[in-house]
């Protein structure tokens, strides 16, 4: 099974532009990104964070559009009828 455990990184105050263009970003936890980052601006200063995750998605639900049905992953119209298939005696 991959690991798919993420962190994100949380500028402190004062935090640089490097930090910055990574807000809300999710990383692979084997990317190995270390502190401070290797283009910041202010590396004595750093006072950066990781903030950790179990799963890099930010959304658990991977349906489309709320959706159960297989058929509706695919853009699959239902083509049964709502009735019974068997022709009706009379």
């Amino acid at each position: 099974m991959k690991d798919v455990r993420a962190v994100s990184i949380v500028g402190g105050s004062p935090c640089c532009e490097a930090t910055r263009s990574l807000k809300g970003q999710r990383l692979l936890l084997t990317q190995g990104v270390a502190l401070p980052l290797a283009i910041c601006t202010m590396p004595q200063r750093c006072k950066c964070r990781y903030e950790k995750y179990s799963d890099r998605r930010a959304i658990d639900d991977r349906r489309m559009f709320g959706s159960t049905e297989r058929g509706a992953l695919y853009g699959i119209s239902e083509r049964r009828n709502a009735e019974t298939r068997r022709p009706v005696n009379r």
